[in-house]
Order: structure tokens, then sequence, then C-alpha cells
């Protein structure tokens, strides 16, 4: 009579431990569920930041940005040009 009694004892012992376990382990998942959350808003908040100063980046390197920062700096345009009068040739016939 011992023997079913202790099986009895330990088969209900095992239940409550592992309905613990399981409610121990579904507490982490739902909790890391909500981390996760967090993370995806942070990651989809950095990825709209980093192309908005992309394109900041994109519109300061533009050449017409660059000239007119050059034009305001007093850098003007070099209007003078030069030319070689005669022309020497690069082989002479024969």
């Amino acid at each position: 009579m011992k023997k079913p009694a202790l099986l009895i004892i330990f088969l209900i012992s095992t239940i409550i431990v592992l309905s613990l376990v399981r409610t121990y382990i579904s507490n982490n998942v739902a909790t890391s569920g909500v981390v996760l959350g967090q993370i995806q808003k942070e990651t989809e908040s950095l990825k709209l930041e980093n192309s908005v100063l992309a394109e900041k980046v994109y519109d300061l390197s533009s050449l017409t940005n660059l000239a007119q920062k050059a034009y305001d700096q007093g850098y003007t345009e070099g209007k003078s040009s030069f030319a070689i009068g005669t022309t020497i040739p690069v082989a002479i016939k024969q």
C-alpha cells in the first residue's frame, strides 16, 4: 500500500512543479514580447532619422550648395581663358 501512495504523491508533485515552470516560462515570453516591440519601434525611428540625416548630407554636399557657399565666401569663377596662337605639328609630314 505504501508504493501506490508514494507514486501518487510523486506524480502530483511533478504536475505542480511542471505547472509552476510553465507559468514562469509563459511570463518570461510575454515580457520579452513587450521588449521586442520596444526594440522594433526604436529601430524604425532610427531608420527614419538615418534617412533624414542622409538626405541632409546629400543636400549639403551637392554641387549647387558648394557653389553657393564658395560664392558667399568671395570665390568667383575665372572668366579669363587662354589659347596657344600657333599650333605645332605633332609629326612632320615628309
